[in-house]
């Protein structure tokens, strides 16, 4: 490593650091799949447990979203996009002794400032009224106790989280991926180990009788869980933290280098911008609370953790691999290599996305049925889930797309532009779910919809910015053959895996006949994309033949 120890100080080579980046994208997508597996095994538990009508396991899901959104805000969003940005100008311009003493300075405020955080949230939600001032809106349900008890349980987890999240920014910008794509593993290593435990003691649940008291006992124990969670997912980056510098004396700060309160500044601009997609499924999730009959909240946050499969695999992991790249060369003034490399990443992003969502859409009641129809989770929730997982499907293109462009935007200094649409959107949110659950009747679909029309809107605010705003050359990358051919490709293995499901249902069973589905699906996708001349097809069938000799 190098160390810019004086004011002259040799500065780290922060693009060298960045150059295999399919490799990198790879290992983060392998990674974000099993996690993103665990994950789906915690859900099937949780469903199995509490079932689709249990108000205590709805006061569960609307006591962890409040944690999680600090943890957009601070942790996967504004603060860590806002430390990437300084670090990689501190390390690129200083070295990397000053890199270390920014990010001993950051996380020690932080530290300080989430306990604070913490305490002040865990105030208010004791504190808060059952019903909103002036409108008497009953948002936390009509059994508000619950809601505030759980709160209260798992609020501490976002120290946890976000110190994590500020972790993994670090070692991001160091070039060490796999420790902070592991995190979220461990996460639910943890959480699966609680529910199996929570299965042992209690047996499954049934779906006849939501046993509210039996639920609420295991509803807290699992909150206890999500914290010792939560230490795991911290705990395991910080050998790596060790090994890339970070842990030693903090040297002095040298003139010119950023201090910790004005990343912690930047950030804050920065929070609505950086997350705005999941801002809206969380107010999406606590508007459910007080909106929809018992089940709600619970049934969204399933049909939101299937959408989010394909999305973590797809936008996460591409945006969290390229960003750190796309800084180096905005820091560098290299405006041709942003918009290449952007250009490249959306068209990535397109090849897998379109026909996850044709997938996920066609599939959808197979989907939740072999998911989640188990224990005490119902027919009638599978009706209502499948109905929300269409809705968002349309919006696993936007979103994937709204993240990488955010990003682009912050990587050349930007910050505003996304804040202001970040704002419009989550007013317009919060509109299309009144008028679509209260005026027209939807259920948790109308939720799922006003998700998917916002990601839609916020993408086509942002994107006319990349050349009139950003000054960005235009694009040398085709768009429109590529993607055509993506969609046509899309439909086709669409309209395959439906007729695979069927018969495979009845000559296999619902769960193996779903994976024969899909994995028809993805065969026929890649066929047809590769036929009608797709690059990304043409390029991926290239690699294979490459390693095979």
């Amino acid at each position: 490593m190098q160390d810019g120890t004086g004011a002259q100080g040799r500065g780290a080579d922060i693009t060298g650091r960045h150059r295999a980046l399919a490799r990198r994208t790879l290992l983060v997508s392998v990674l974000t799949l099993a996690s993103r597996i665990l994950g789906y095994v915690r859900e099937i538990l949780s469903a199995a447990l509490f079932g689709d009508r249990s108000a205590v396991y709805d006061a569960f899901i609307t006591a962890w979203r409040v944690p999680n959104l600090f943890r957009r805000f601070l942790g996967e969003g504004a603060l860590s996009t806002s430390f990437q940005t300084a670090l990689t100008r501190v390390d690129g311009d200083q070295g990397e002794a000053a890199g270390r003493g920014l990010f001993l300075d950051t996380a020690r405020l932080l530290a300080v400032l989430l306990v604070g955080l913490t305490l002040v949230v865990m105030g208010a939600v004791a504190l808060m009224p059952d019903r909103m001032p002036l409108t008497g809106w009953a948002w936390l349900g009509a059994d508000p106790a619950p809601v505030r008890e759980l709160t209260l349980r798992v609020m501490p987890f976002v120290v946890l989280v976000c110190l994590a999240a500020l972790v993994g920014g670090a070692l991001q910008v160091r070039g060490r991926f796999a420790p902070t794509a592991w995190a979220p593993a461990v996460l639910n290593v943890v959480w699966v180990s609680v529910l199996l435990a929570l299965w042992w003691a209690y047996g499954p649940g049934d779906a006849r009788e939501p046993q509210p008291e039996r639920n609420l006992e295991m509803a807290r124990w699992l909150a206890l869980g999500v914290l010792v969670a939560g230490l795991a997912q911290l705990g395991v980056q910080l050998p790596a933290l060790r090994r890339s510098g970070f842990l030693g004396p903090c040297p002095p700060r040298l003139p010119g280098t950023p201090t910790a309160w004005s990343v912690l500044r930047a950030s804050a601009p920065l929070a609505l911008g950086a997350a705005v997609y999941q801002i809206n499924v969380m107010l999406d999730g606590l508007m459910a609370e007080g909106l929809l009959p018992n089940g709600g909240p619970t049934l969204h946050y399933y049909a939101n953790r299937v959408q989010q499969f394909p999305m973590a695999l797809i936008a996460v992991a591409a945006t969290s691999s390229v960003f750190p790249a796309l800084q180096a060369h905005g820091h560098r003034g290299d405006r041709r290599a942003v918009r290449d490399l952007h250009d490249r990443t959306h068209r990535a992003i397109a090849f897998v996305a379109l026909p996850a969502a044709v997938g996920l859409f066609v599939l959808a009641r197979p989907v939740i049925a072999a998911s989640f129809e188990h224990g005490a989770f119902g027919a009638e929730g599978v009706e209502r889930a499948s109905a929300a997982l269409r809705m968002l499907c349309l919006a696993i293109l936007p979103a994937g797309a709204v993240g990488l462009v955010a990003r682009t935007y912050y990587a050349l200094g930007d910050f505003r532009g996304p804040v202001r649409v970040s704002v419009a959107m989550l007013v317009v949110n919060v509109v299309l779910n009144l008028v679509l659950v209260e005026g027209a009747g939807m259920d948790v679909e109308g939720l799922a919809l006003a998700t998917a029309l916002t990601s839609w809107g916020s993408l086509a605010l942002l994107l006319p910015g990349l050349g009139r705003g950003l000054g960005l050359p235009e694009s040398r990358i085709p768009f429109l053959g590529p993607l055509m051919g993506m969609l046509i490709a899309s439909a086709g293995a669409g309209l395959g895996a439906v007729w695979v499901e069927r018969v495979g249902r009845q000559a296999l069973g619902r769960a193996p006949g779903l994976l024969l589905a899909i994995g028809a699906g993805v065969l026929l996708y890649a066929l047809l994309a590769y036929g009608l001349g797709v690059p990304e097809a043409r390029q991926v069938r290239a690699r294979l033949l490459r390693r095979r000799h």
